[in-house]
C-alpha cells in the first residue's frame, strides 16, 4: 500500500489540488451570488493607510458595522487611513461583500445616519444603478472576512 501511494504520490497531489481550486472558485461565486440575491448597503472606513504586507496581506485594512458586528478585511484599494466608501454585503451573511469604489460619496457624507442592519437598494441616499453594481460585484472576487465582536 505504501509502495503504490508513493509511486501514485504526483497524481494524488494534482488531484487534491484541482480539488482544492475547484472548491475555492465555487466557494467564491457562492458569496457573489449571496450579495446579488440579498444586497443591502452600509459605509466602510479604512483603518490603516495602503501597506505593502502584513499578516493580512497587501492593500488596506478597513472596517463597517452591521448589527453590532465589525467586519474588516484587507483589500487592495488606494484608500488613505479614516476614507470611508460603499460597501454591499449579504444580509443574510453580512460576512460576504465588496467594496464598491466605483462610487465616490465623500460629498455625502455629511448628515448620512446608516442604519444598524445597512440600506434597502431603495434606501441609499446616493445615487446608484443596480446594474452597475451587479456587473461589479460579479467581476470582483469576494473574499472571506474575519469579524470581531463588539
Amino acid at each position: 500500500m505504501k509502495k503504490l501511494i508513493s509511486e501514485k504520490f504526483h497524481i494524488i497531489l494534482l488531484i487534491l489540488t484541482l480539488g482544492c481550486i475547484i472548491f475555492c472558485l465555487i466557494s467564491a461565486n457562492l458569496g457573489t451570488n449571496g450579495i446579488l440575491k440579498n444586497p443591502k448597503y452600509t459605509i466602510g472606513e479604512a483603518i490603516s493607510d495602503w501597506h505593502h504586507k502584513n499578516n493580512n496581506g497587501v492593500g488596506i485594512d478597513y472596517k463597517y458595522d452591521v448589527n453590532g458586528i465589525i467586519y474588516s478585511k484587507t483589500a487592495n484599494f488606494s484608500y488613505k487611513k479614516g476614507d470611508k466608501f460603499l460597501i454591499i454585503f449579504d444580509s443574510i451573511k453580512p460576512n460576504n461583500s465588496a467594496i464598491l469604489d466605483i462610487y465616490s460619496i465623500e460629498n455625502y457624507l455629511i448628515d448620512v445616519k446608516v442604519p444598524s442592519k445597512g440600506w434597502k437598494y431603495q434606501d441609499v441616499p446616493f445615487n446608484i444603478d443596480s446594474n452597475t453594481i451587479k456587473k461589479y460585484v460579479q467581476d470582483w472576487n469576494v473574499e472571506p472576512f474575519e469579524y470581531i465582536q463588539k
